[in-house]
């Protein structure tokens, strides 16, 4: 049996005894390992994402490894082999895979761009945390310090940026034409100011945890958002 240094080494993985492995057997197909689908319509998939989910708000990543996501998961750990070069090959496919779900939740449409631009910031930085939240949001941050030297997280990190900088600013778009945003906002522009301005608010929350001063964040952010609505009418 591939041992689990190895696997996280990112070594060579194709030992007769994962082959030989029944659920590997069951499940063996044509893609390359990393990909076990990009849906949470796959089953599997599923599974290996919530036992990384599990494994990182007990550990965080300094201390993860695959056989600390092995223990949250409910099949053989020849499965996690089969499919994953290492531990940094599935947590880049975790990224994607929580990517696509956060680009789900974000995507969509109401009547009122305004509320859901302040749901958006409600969402990402929000009046409390669990500990679970917590504990995962700093494995999160703990990937994103890894950037500089790993290109696939960086990759990820990339693009979990601009689908939260779309979103934003297909808002403000919608919210410009409605009315609702003052007419000269460049969507583009604000969309980028807020990323920034989220990223660096749950960076500094995790950085300070209790001493965070949540409650003047979530004032500044309300103010930056108020800044951007559309002069009422005078009245006639």
């Amino acid at each position: 049996m591939v041992d689990a240094e190895t696997a996280v080494d990112g070594e060579n993985t194709d030992d007769p005894e994962v082959a030989d492995d029944p659920e590997v057997a069951a499940d063996l197909g044509t893609e390359p390992a990393g990909a076990v689908g990009t849906s949470t319509d796959d089953p599997l998939k599923a599974e290996i994402m919530r036992a990384t989910y599990g494994a990182l708000v007990k550990r965080g990543y300094s201390d993860l490894t695959i056989q600390s996501i092995a223990d949250e998961f409910p099949k053989s750990k020849s499965l996690l082999y089969y499919h994953y070069d290492g531990k940094d090959d599935l947590l880049a496919s975790f990224l994607g895979f929580a990517t696509e779900r956060f680009r789900r939740e974000i995507d969509v449409e109401t009547d009122d761009p305004e509320a859901q631009l302040r749901s958006l910031v409600d969402r990402l930085v929000p009046e409390s945390l669990d500990d679970d939240e917590y504990r995962l949001q700093v494995a999160l941050l703990e990937l994103r310090s890894e950037t500089p030297h790993n290109e696939r997280f960086r990759e990820q990190y990339a693009v979990v940026d601009e689908s939260l900088k779309s979103a934003i600013a297909d808002v403000l778009s919608r919210g410009v034409e409605s009315g609702a945003f003052a007419a000269d906002a460049d969507p583009d522009t604000e969309a980028e100011a807020l990323v920034s301005l989220l990223t660096g608010a749950r960076t500094r929350r995790l950085s300070t945890h209790e001493r965070f001063p949540i409650g003047g964040t979530r004032t500044a952010l309300d103010a930056h958002l108020d800044r951007l609505l559309a002069d009422p009418e005078p009245e006639r």
